[in-house]
């Protein structure tokens, strides 16, 4: 159910003109302390928040221009159609018939990848297996992972 309120108009003027916002801001704008207000506000308008910069913006899906990846990139900060990097990678990865390297991920994904690609391995989410000098990471679904 999408409600718009006069509230939720001023809220996607707001997020439109600065394509990506901190919970501090939309608190101040709101003139709220609580994120729960601000959740139950974001929620009716179909937000994204970052996989970068721990979660810390957020912005609408509307305003988002995803590149062939899925992901969207407003100045340093990264967002995902995946929304999460650790559901963003195993996207990338199930998608790939020839698998991603922890390099590779990096510089498609602009942060660190080595920790969730290790907790995805160990999970059994991925298999990984070293060709040559470094780590090849593959789905693990049988049709697309290279044995």
């Amino acid at each position: 159910m999408n409600i718009t309120t006069d509230t939720s108009i001023a809220l996607i003027k707001l997020i439109k003109k600065n394509k990506i916002v901190t919970m501090e801001e939309l608190k101040n704008y709101l003139e709220t302390p609580s994120r729960m207000t601000v959740f139950r506000k974001l929620k009716q308008l179909g937000y994204i928040s970052s996989y970068s910069h721990q979660g810390k913006y957020y912005s609408l899906d509307r305003i988002a221009q995803y590149d062939n990846h899925g992901i969207w990139r407003y100045q340093s900060v990264s967002f995902s159609r995946q929304a999460t990097l650790k559901k963003t990678i195993a996207y990338l990865i199930d998608n790939s018939s020839k698998g991603y390297t922890a390099s590779e991920l990096s510089t498609i994904l602009q942060v660190k990848v080595e920790d969730v690609l290790l907790e995805l391995v160990r999970n059994q989410v991925l298999v990984r297996k070293k060709l040559s000098s470094s780590y090849v990471y593959f789905s693990k679904a049988p049709n697309l992972c290279e044995r």
